[in-house]
């Protein structure tokens, strides 16, 4: 117990030292510069924080109490002070200061898990680390810039929250449900059908528009090109498919195409690493056998990504003019992808609904324009049990090459043919290397 107090106190004090650091190397040459302190002062803080918490575990709550009003008086009397005298009236350092003093708290009493806390502590330091790169940030920005992002925000935070959740199927539909059964067709085998999810394709939409505005962001802070692939990657894992799209989309305006393509297979590298995360809880049989299939696209993927990435531009640097000019985002082309993707989706599952079992790679196959995750999955269910492996595999095959055939053509549609036309040979590349490993099974 003793030697546990000791270990936390110890936390608390190196916590304290590292913000002290950090914020003492954020002004460099500037000793009078004024601010709460350094490491010595942010390590006191922690330490003292620590000591209130000492006291809390000991039932001292009044003694605990007191130190915790003296310190938040001591600092709001020296930030009075110091913002008169210096007429500086930022608090960076005194909001700081009393994040320190409650995360040494938080490290001795244990009231949440050490890690939580640590999350805690690595997230205030990353914060205070950004101070040159939000000011590069802000430095210059527009009121067109700001219409932008809060634009995103109605239809990423007002716009979304209130569509339904919910999946209406043709039975849902009474109209359109009779005008099918007067043109004689077995209404029952598809009123399960599902048509339309309002949430989840606004999600779509959210997620095209998304990549611009926090890819600009990004870019703002280290560069177009880096901004766009770092964003891509992220956003990968939640619709390779919709990624691609955006960047397509990007590739019309943008002289940086080689570098988009980049970020385009980097976003699809993100979707062949999930396949990891989908199919290990359902068949980890199946998954073995087709790692290594899935471990060369991925080493391909990361190849030809940073090819394109180390890859020259016709000109560096966009004129600041013309940056300025161009629309962060536009939510028309999101719409249009998001209606053919409605479309591409009924189409399919009425195909899967047609065929059923026997055509069963035939309608994944179809199924794989509009995305493979369910497919996959569904492949994970039935791998070493109705189908073998080898013909799981051969299908897994299939579905991604056309997936990505889809995604080549979407972007020679609504993109650049350059971009579209690099993607594509992109494509075929990582799917024949991932074929490579039908020789050895």
């Amino acid at each position: 117990m003793l030697s546990g107090l000791f270990i936390n106190l110890a936390l608390a004090l190196i916590f304290g030292a590292t913000i002290g650091l950090e914020r003492e190397s954020s002004k460099p040459g500037e000793a009078n510069a004024g601010g709460v302190g350094g490491i010595r002062t942010f390590t006191l803080i922690s330490l003292v924080g620590g000591l209130a918490g000492v006291l809390f575990l000991h039932e001292a709550t009044s003694l605990a109490l007191c130190l915790v009003a003296g310190f938040l008086l001591l600092l709001i009397s020296y930030y009075i002070v110091e913002s008169l005298t210096t007429k500086r009236f930022g608090i960076t350092s005194e909001l700081s200061a009393v994040a320190t003093f409650f995360i040494g708290v938080l490290v001795v009493i244990d009231i949440i898990p050490l890690q939580i806390t640590v999350a805690i502590f690595v997230m205030l330091v990353f914060v205070l680390s950004l101070k040159s790169r939000t000011t590069q940030l802000m430095a210059g920005i527009s009121r067109h810039e700001v219409q932008a992002f809060i634009s995103y925000a109605i239809i990423a935070l007002v716009a979304l929250p209130v569509l339904p959740d919910y999946s209406y199927q043709l039975k849902d539909l009474p109209m359109l449900h009779d005008i099918m059964k007067g043109l004689n067709v077995d209404v029952e085998r598809f009123d399960n059908l599902d048509l339309i999810n309002p949430r989840k394709i606004w999600m779509v939409v959210v997620l095209i528009t998304g990549i611009d505005v926090f890819g600009y962001i990004l870019g703002r802070i280290v560069g177009d090109k880096s901004g766009f692939a770092v964003a891509s990657f992220m956003a990968g894992f939640v619709s390779s498919t919709s990624t691609t799209q955006s960047l397509a989309l990007r590739s019309k305006k943008s002289k940086f195409i080689n570098h988009l393509v980049g970020a385009a297979v980097l976003a699809n590298l993100a979707s062949f690493l999930q396949i990891f995360l989908l199919v290990g809880p359902l068949n980890p049989q199946w998954l073995i056998s087709i790692a290594p299939s899935i471990l060369l696209m991925v080493l391909t993927a990361g190849v030809i990504s940073i090819i394109y990435f180390r890859k020259k531009e016709p000109k560096e640097q966009a004129d600041e003019e013309e940056k300025k000019g161009t629309n962060i985002f536009s939510i028309m082309p999101a719409l249009k992808f998001a209606g053919i993707l409605i479309v591409i989706r009924i189409v399919t599952r009425v195909c899967l609904i047609v065929f059923g079992q026997s055509g069963f790679i035939i309608s994944s196959i179809i199924a794989s324009f509009a995305g493979i995750d369910a497919i996959i999955v569904n492949l994970a269910d039935m791998a070493g049990k109705s189908i073998t492996f080898e013909f799981a595999f051969l299908t897994f095959l299939a579905i991604n090459a056309t997936n990505l055939m889809s995604k080549s053509v979407y972007s020679y549609v609504q993109g650049d043919r350059g971009f579209a036309m690099k993607f594509f040979l992109s494509a075929w590349i990582i799917v024949g290397v991932g074929a490579l490993w039908l020789v050895f099974i």
